[in-house]
């Protein structure tokens, strides 16, 4: 981007996210910052971003581990008690990832250099790439699967990342989280705070079976299973040899996965429409339930999302 007040910042680094239907219902909460870590039992481990630190202590950190930068505000719904678990999240994994916040109250010219159209928003930077966040989840739970995915991303990049444990292995989300009202939730909870979503799929499956379309339990169970699928595919390889072989399905349905899952939900769309439009049979039904299946994890009212369903009809009809 060629805004020298902020340096060098990389290419595609404010794709713009619009998160406002996901955040959750604001309740009483501590600033954030110092008493945010207060609530969390810790010290408050974010970092603010400013015109000075942004190239030096997130971009240019971000070839050590991940750099996540917030960005919020007090008159966005939900903003601030997102950033307070995101604070949590961070402290207890000791370090494994940076994380920064830029406040839209006071800082607007910045955020605004980031390309940022709605609040909340999140923006990832991994060896100075940046990974974009088509969804940013309002719950704990949720946002811990996420970054996990983002610390598996580094991995696959090269990096050595320390997983620190701030001495809670219970696996539950915080005391002042909302508790689950369910036991499958709790198990579900648990095992992604470790990382095993497999178990966290076979819990949302079960609560499925007694609460058939819970709509949050089917998003969940569609997050487990993306990251399942994508958790031992190399990037490259998979959207590589899916170009190279277009009329493969399950190399397309392969890249496709690992395209949302690294944020390149319209690319991924892309790729399953054309397959659909020039495969008759079997072939496009297959491909067709992936898509929305994928469908599922973006929101509903993102213009992507409701672009790629008018070119799914006419892929169809």
């Amino acid at each position: 981007m060629g805004n020298s007040k902020f340096g060098n910042l990389p290419k595609g680094f404010g794709r713009a996210i619009d998160l406002s239907s996901l955040v959750r219902p604001a309740t009483p909460a501590s600033t954030p910052g110092s008493q945010s870590g207060a609530a969390s039992g810790g010290a408050s481990v974010i970092v603010n971003v400013t015109e000075n630190n942004l190239v030096s202590d997130f971009i240019d950190y971000s070839k050590k581990v991940p750099a996540f930068i917030f960005i919020w505000s007090d008159r966005a719904k939900g903003s601030r008690e997102m950033l307070e678990t995101l604070d949590r999240l961070a402290q207890r994994d000791q370090g494994a990832w940076r994380l920064g916040a830029i406040s839209f109250d006071t800082q607007p010219e910045l955020a605004s250099a980031l390309r940022v159209t709605a609040i909340p928003a999140a923006v990832v930077l991994i060896n100075e790439q940046v990974l974009p966040i088509p969804q940013l989840p309002p719950e704990e739970a949720s946002l811990r699967l996420m970054i996990n995915r983002i610390l598996e991303v580094a991995e696959q990049q090269g990096m050595t990342i320390s997983r620190g444990s701030s001495g809670d292995t219970s696996g539950a989300p915080a005391s002042d989280a909302p508790a689950p009202s369910e036991p499958e939730e709790e198990e579900a909870y648990a095992a992604i705070e470790r990382g095993d979503f497999a178990t966290a799929a076979g819990a949302y499956k079960r609560l499925l079976d007694r609460r058939p379309g819970d709509a949050l339990a089917l998003q969940a169970l569609a997050q487990c299973e993306l990251m399942i699928r994508t958790a031992s595919i190399d990037p490259k390889k998979a959207i590589d040899d899916a170009s190279r072989n277009p009329d493969d399905l399950d190399l397309a349905m392969k890249a496709s996965d690992v395209e949302v899952a690294m944020g390149e939900v319209e690319a991924a769309f892309a790729r399953l429409i054309t397959f659909i439009k020039n495969h008759p049979g079997d072939d496009r039904k297959r491909a067709r339930e992936h898509l929305l299946t994928l469908f599922s994890l973006v929101p509903q009212e993102d213009p992507i999302l409701l672009k790629a369903r008018r070119d799914l009809a006419s892929a169809l009809f």
